[in-house]
């Protein structure tokens, strides 16, 4: 497989097309509730924007999930402390040897959801070449398959580490929000399709 080159536009694939949810967004001036799994449609922007899962079989083939390569754009920087939001239910994750460089970052990822603990639970593995067992086309740097039985990353395609990691282990409960560049500011926005840088 070919290596990737760092610091390029990157984009994340998630498995389960069966994981509908959505997340609040968040503002500074109102706290975020507890995520409603009852609906899976994208509201329009509001003070909710709700995050819905694609449809693998419209576009993909096999138990994966896949979106193309992206253009590079400048994204919000992560906060200076994750804001911990609350996913509907707790999971656990273990970061295998081959993440071992990246664990700092995998576990500031992690902070982004409340609940979500390290020790046992769903393996992250790490690879330097691009994911071809995830579904879809193009460069693949992330994949939940099953909605936590196992999480991969190519921390090596991207400077946004963490938000890959809070990416994929969103996956875990919700879908995409929409496409475009993830970011920091929202967990709808984190669940975008995209990692741009």
């Amino acid at each position: 497989m070919k290596p990737i080159a760092p610091r390029v536009a990157v984009v994340f694939a998630a498995v389960a097309a069966t994981v509908l949810g959505s997340i609040p967004a968040a503002s500074a001036a109102e706290p975020l509730a507890t995520p409603r799994t009852e609906t899976t449609q994208l509201a329009a922007p509001s003070a909710h924007q709700q995050i819905t899962d694609e449809h693998a079989a419209d576009e993909h083939t096999g138990d994966g999930h896949g979106v193309e390569l992206g253009p590079a754009a400048k994204i919000a920087p992560k906060p200076a402390k994750l804001l911990g939001w609350d996913p509907p239910n707790p999971r656990s994750y273990t970061i295998t040897a081959s993440c071992a460089q990246w664990a700092g970052e995998i576990r500031q990822g992690a902070a982004a959801w409340n609940g979500l603990t390290e020790g046992g639970g769903t393996p992250v593995s790490c690879q330097t070449s691009y994911i071809t067992d995830c579904g879809g086309t193009g460069a693949i740097i992330g994949c939940n398959y099953g909605s936590g039985q196992r999480i991969t990353l190519v921390p090596t395609a991207t400077g946004q580490i963490a938000l890959l990691a809070a990416h994929e282990f969103g996956h875990d409960w919700y879908g995409h929000s929409g496409s475009g560049c993830a970011n920091w500011n929202s967990p709808a926005d984190v669940m975008r399709t995209t990692i741009c840088g």
